[in-house]
């Protein structure tokens, strides 16, 4: 088992397309990715996302410092 030391910056995480995920602030409402998009300066960039939470609403453009997969992990596997 190779364990990751260096992980990535929680801005930096780009979550994988149909990936559930919930955030810090509602852990028990689940979603599911839809979009990621990098944005930033190419030296300092950050990721945002776009989830189609359970009951069909979809929300755009959240930073992905404010998700965390539904084990409560974030970043590189």
């Amino acid at each position: 088992m190779t364990i990751d030391h260096d992980p990535t910056p929680l801005r930096e995480w780009e979550p994988e397309l149909n990936e559930r995920v919930t955030t810090w602030r509602d852990p028990h409402t689940i979603g599911i990715v839809i979009a990621c998009d990098r944005l930033g300066h190419f030296a300092d960039p950050y990721w945002r996302a776009s989830v189609r939470w359970d009951g069909g609403r979809v929300e755009h453009g959240i930073e992905t410092s404010a998700l965390v997969r539904v084990d409560g992990t974030q970043g590189r596997r």
